[in-house]
């Protein structure tokens, strides 16, 4: 069986860098090259790292040059906070179009692409459907930027995916990243005194803890499994429940009308910098449906929404928090990375 040789974007930050280690760990992977604008902050032991940006860069060359037959995108910018829009658009849409104009054509040596996503596709609205399958697409255009660049560069991989019928095509939509190492919108909203809501709302949420989201992609690397996928925890718990295990009270500040106005002032106050999209996810609120990552992978994460969020709590007070009664314990993580998504 012919070994991997594979393309990691985004190798400086969370996501490329723990797929990494994993994929360095692996016998049958025979290459690692990652790309990104800077270093990893932690050395990795057999990846080899190129300064590139994807927004400029010919990487198609190098992708023949080596004989790349994986490439794992997992560049995309999914928190707002870290750069200004424009950089996150070209980085988003530019990046990604760059980079599959990369692995086309007939002489390409790529044989698979696994997309990091979002489930904020489906975004979030009043009339939304209870549950969310992959079949289903959103009945609104997106409202903010990010979500527009998601919907954008998904459309793109599903024309690639066309054009290159013998090549692997998988899109995994992760859910709300929860962990020891991440730094997210909502381990800072979870990190306030009191937790900021919409007055009226009390929306279902769904968490995926940072280990297994690692897991998904590895998976998804050595493995075969074409389509989008959704990656959460199994089950959903309500904000105010989400809260009250992390020891925090929800305070509805936040205005059913003018909502965004309530967040540019907690912004300007330096108490939270909350993205537009996860305004409407904390107000509606958004759960999906994992069946198809169940039945495809023969795996799917054991630690439901509600144990991510126990997991968390301990992580972060060093004590247990409530008991939970899952027979899916957690275990301790230690803490190597922080860096934001």
């Amino acid at each position: 069986m012919r070994r991997q040789r594979v393309l990691i974007t985004g190798i400086s930050r969370f996501w490329g860098y723990e797929l990494a280690q994993r994929l360095e760990a692996d016998p049958m992977v025979e290459q690692i090259v990652g790309i990104d604008v800077r270093e990893p902050a932690h050395d990795l032991n057999r990846t080899d790292f190129i300064r590139a940006d994807l927004r400029h860069s010919l990487v198609g060359k190098l992708v023949r040059a080596l004989g790349i037959d994986t490439v794992v995108h997992t560049n995309l910018i999914v928190d707002p906070r870290r750069t200004s829009a424009r950089v996150a658009h070209e980085t988003n849409v530019i990046g990604s179009m760059n980079l599959l104009a990369a692995c086309s054509g007939a002489e390409s040596p790529v044989r698979k692409l696994l997309v990091k996503s979002s489930t904020a596709i489906y975004g979030s609205e009043p009339d939304d459907p209870s549950v969310w399958t992959e079949e289903m697409t959103r009945r609104t255009p997106p409202q903010d930027a990010f979500s527009r660049d998601i919907v954008e560069v998904e459309s793109y991989v599903r024309d690639f995916a066309l054009r290159q019928p013998g090549a692997t095509v998988t899109v995994l939509r992760f859910t709300n990243v929860l962990g020891p190492l991440l730094q997210t919108p909502f381990q800072a909203y979870f990190g306030l005194p009191v937790v900021p809501t919409v007055l009226g709302f009390d929306p279902r949420l769904q968490f995926l803890h940072e280990e297994e989201a690692v897991e998904a992609l590895y998976r998804a690397t050595v493995e075969n499994h074409p389509g989008a996928f959704n990656v959460s925890g199994p089950g959903a718990v309500v904000l105010s429940q989400a809260a009250r295990i992390l020891g925090r009270r929800c305070v509805p500040v936040i205005p059913p009308v003018g909502g965004s106005i309530a967040t540019l002032a907690l912004k300007r106050l330096g108490l939270l910098d909350w993205p537009p999209h996860l305004l409407r996810l904390i107000r509606y609120g958004r759960v999906v449906d994992i069946s198809r990552l169940r039945d495809q992978f023969g795996w799917e994460p054991r630690r439901s929404s509600s144990e991510v969020l126990h997991d968390y709590a301990r992580g972060r007070s060093g004590a247990p928090a409530e008991p939970v009664l899952s027979p899916n314990g957690s275990e301790p993580v230690r803490p190597r990375l922080l860096t934001r998504v």
